[in-house]
Parts: C-alpha cells; sequence; structure tokens
C-alpha cells in the first residue's frame, strides 16, 4: 500500500505542479503583451501629439498664403490703377485746344 500511496502523492504532486507552471506561463504571457499594449498606447499619443503639431503648421502656413494672395491682389490694383493714370495723364502741351 505504501508503494500505491507514494505513486498516487507523485503523481497528484506532479499535476500540481504543472497547472502552477501552466499559470506561472500564463501570467508571463500576460506581462509580456501588457508591455507591448503600453508601448503602442505610447506610440499612438506621441503620433497624435505630432499630427496635431503638423496640422498646425499647415492652418499656419495656409494662413500666410492667403495672406499673401491679398497682398498681390491689392499690388495688382495698385499696377491697373497706375498705368491707367498713366494713359490718362498725357502731356497735353502741344496739342491743339
Amino acid at each position: 500500500m505504501k508503494k500505491i500511496t507514494l505513486v498516487v502523492s507523485v503523481m497528484v504532486a506532479m499535476f500540481t505542479f504543472q497547472t502552477i507552471a501552466e499559470a506561472a506561463s500564463i501570467s508571463t504571457r500576460v506581462r509580456i503583451l501588457e508591455g507591448k499594449v503600453y508601448k503602442q498606447s505610447k506610440l499612438i499619443k506621441q503620433q497624435a501629439r505630432q499630427n496635431r503639431s503638423y496640422s498646425q503648421d499647415l492652418k499656419n502656413g495656409l494662413k500666410d498664403i492667403e495672406q499673401l494672395k491679398l497682398e498681390v491682389k491689392n499690388f495688382m490694383k495698385q499696377q491697373e490703377t497706375n498705368k491707367k493714370k498713366q494713359k490718362t495723364s498725357k502731356d497735353n502741351r502741344y496739342s491743339f485746344p
């Protein structure tokens, strides 16, 4: 009987240690995955901040472009008015009245 109880107790101990080892393995895998998820979330947050910064820079650039367009339009209008003034202000000293 002692041999049977010894074999049974060894078998129970082996099954117990096997389940403990499996639980430890699962726990280790979970920790590894949590670390990977944390790194990915950190990377995503960093990229989101960078995207916001780029979009703000883009908006500022577009505002500058619009401002330059207005300046060019104003300059073109001034050029047209200067040309009209030059055409109308001929030297009439030698013309007949």
